[in-house]
């Protein structure tokens, strides 16, 4: 059975981009990962230091390419 570390709620991390969950720390060794605790297939941050910005850069929700209201319009 895994243990983790949850990561204090007055810390910001973004939800995990594929399943919403809020991240953990899982020790490995002498080594942490920051990770989502419902599968080990999701993005996680290489071992080593609590990396908290790591794991908010990658799940980042990012807004689509191209402005809606321009693209729907025919070009004249």
């Amino acid at each position: 059975m895994e243990k983790f570390i949850p990561i204090q709620a007055n810390i910001f991390c973004e939800p995990c981009k594929e399943c919403g969950e809020r991240p953990v720390i899982e020790q490995v060794k002498a080594n942490f990962i920051v990770r989502c605790p419902k599968s080990k297939s999701h993005y996680h941050t290489k071992p080593g230091l609590v990396d908290i910005k790591d794991w908010n850069i990658k799940n980042k929700p990012h807004p689509p390419l191209g402005n809606k209201e321009t693209s729907k319009k025919k070009a004249s």
